[in-house]
């Protein structure tokens, strides 16, 4: 699952919140060159690496996407991806609208949601409480309007007012999409199995 959002959309809490909620879902961990945020821990929230590092990263084919965003690198090791889904679990993955086309490349099973605020105040209150500076604030908002432009290519869009009501939406996307027939044709064809080698009741 792709979650994608204008900076300031909410898209690490509700990541948070979605991990918190269902243990069917696990974090896929993305590295990126920009500097550690307050709480921030290496190898749980980011890996948190140089340019020469996450050049080398590129050059080796060991990212599955990356973009370059507001002057930094960030990208996901295919490592992080795959140690997930060899446990059965769901990666989660909270990336730029780039990378999460490219990813939908990759794996056209992904599923892509689109996070909005309910407006422009909140947006633009979430990123001042994050101690933007006002250039900066600027400088996503102008980011945030090419992003809404692409999200249409996006599978399900999800408007995060209350945190706690965008999780559990999110969640009922992960249950729609798990009973969709072409993921379980075989169970289908399975039960079709057992049809054809009953000859009596």
């Amino acid at each position: 699952m792709v979650i994608s959002a204008p900076s300031g959309g909410g898209k690490t809490v509700v990541r948070s919140g979605l991990l918190k909620l269902d243990k069917r879902f696990a974090f896929s961990v993305t590295c990126t060159t920009r500097p550690r945020r307050p709480g921030e821990i290496d190898g749980k929230d980011y890996y948190f690496v140089t340019a020469e590092q996450f050049g080398r990263l590129r050059k080796e084919g060991k990212l599955l996407e990356w973009a370059k965003v507001h002057g930094n690198y960030y990208g996901t090791p295919v490592k992080s991806v795959l140690a997930v889904l060899e446990k059965g679990r769901i990666p989660v993955m909270t990336i730029d609208v780039k990378g999460a086309h490219s990813v939908k490349k990759l794996f056209p099973g992904a599923v892509t949601v689109f996070l909005l605020p309910p407006d422009l105040k909140t947006l633009v209150q979430r990123l001042r409480g994050r101690g933007e500076k006002p250039e900066n604030v600027a400088v996503r908002l102008e980011t945030a309007r090419s992003e809404i432009k692409v999200a249409s290519r996006f599978d399900y869009l999800v408007i995060n007012d209350k945190l706690g009501e965008t999780v559990r939406e999110v969640a009922a996307i992960a249950d729609l999409e798990t009973r969709k027939t072409g993921r379980n044709l075989d169970k289908v064809k399975a039960f079709g199995n057992q049809l054809s080698k009953r000859k009596g009741f």
